[in-house]
């Protein structure tokens, strides 16, 4: 599952740019706008897999109020064993992967990837080499 909160539509496209590397390596991948989609659907959708990507904004230096919430949801269910690979964007201070770990952290089993994407505003050649990654790890 891909679940992404975004503001101006570049963590929108790095989303579904990560949910087609998962596909290609034969994944099947459910994609979740956190700012369009009801938050308890969205986390129970969340338990239908085992493994995850998080894409986040920044936002006034925390995380985009929609992936907190979905965050807080996750951790009131009991949200464990499961591995995440988490997306980040900030054009000058990318804060969304510490705050999103900080709180995934705690929860039971929930493996957190080491590599953090972070991007720049938008997604280019390097951003996508270090998600093709991360799709690998995520195998």
């Amino acid at each position: 599952m891909v679940a992404y909160a975004s503001i101006h539509g570049n963590i929108a496209q790095a989303a579904e740019e990560m949910a087609e590397m998962l596909r290609a390596n034969g994944e099947e991948v459910e994609v979740s706008n956190l700012s369009r989609t009801d938050v308890s659907l969205a986390v129970r959708k969340t338990f239908c897999y085992d493994r995850m990507v998080l894409a986040a904004a920044t936002y006034d230096g925390g995380v985009f109020p929609c992936m907190e919430e979905f965050l807080l949801h996750l951790k009131s269910k009991n949200f464990q064993k499961r591995t995440v690979g988490l997306i980040e964007n900030g054009s000058w201070a990318p804060l969304a992967g510490k705050i999103v770990r900080g709180i995934l952290e705690p929860m039971k089993d929930v493996h957190v990837l080491e590599q953090v994407v972070a991007i720049k505003s938008a997604v280019h050649e390097d951003t996508k080499k270090a998600m093709k990654a991360m799709a690998e790890a995520l195998k």
